[in-house]
C-alpha cells in the first residue's frame, strides 16, 4: 500500500500507476484533516477525468483545490 501526504486531495502519478487495481493507497490531506484510503480501481471509476488532465499525464499529479464531495466516501 502507498501512502503519502499533501496539503490538498493530490493524486500522484508514479505512485498511482504502479499499483494493481486492487491495491490501496492513503492520500493524507492536511488542508482537510482527513486521509483517504482507495484502491487503483477506485480511483480510475471515481476520479475517471483526472487520469486524462494534462497535469497528471504531464507533470505527474493532479490536485484539488477543495475536495469534492465524490471523496468523502473514501475518508478512513
Amino acid at each position: 500500500m502507498k501512502e503519502y501526504t499533501r496539503a490538498r486531495l493530490t493524486f500522484l502519478r508514479d505512485e498511482i500507476e504502479s499499483l494493481k487495481n486492487e491495491d490501496h493507497f492513503i492520500v493524507h490531506v492536511k488542508n482537510d484533516q482527513a486521509s483517504y484510503k482507495m484502491t487503483k480501481g477506485d480511483f480510475y471509476n471515481t476520479f475517471n477525468k483526472v487520469v486524462k488532465t494534462k497535469s497528471y499525464l504531464k507533470t505527474g499529479n493532479y490536485n484539488y483545490p477543495k475536495t469534492p464531495s465524490k471523496a468523502l466516501k473514501y475518508i478512513v
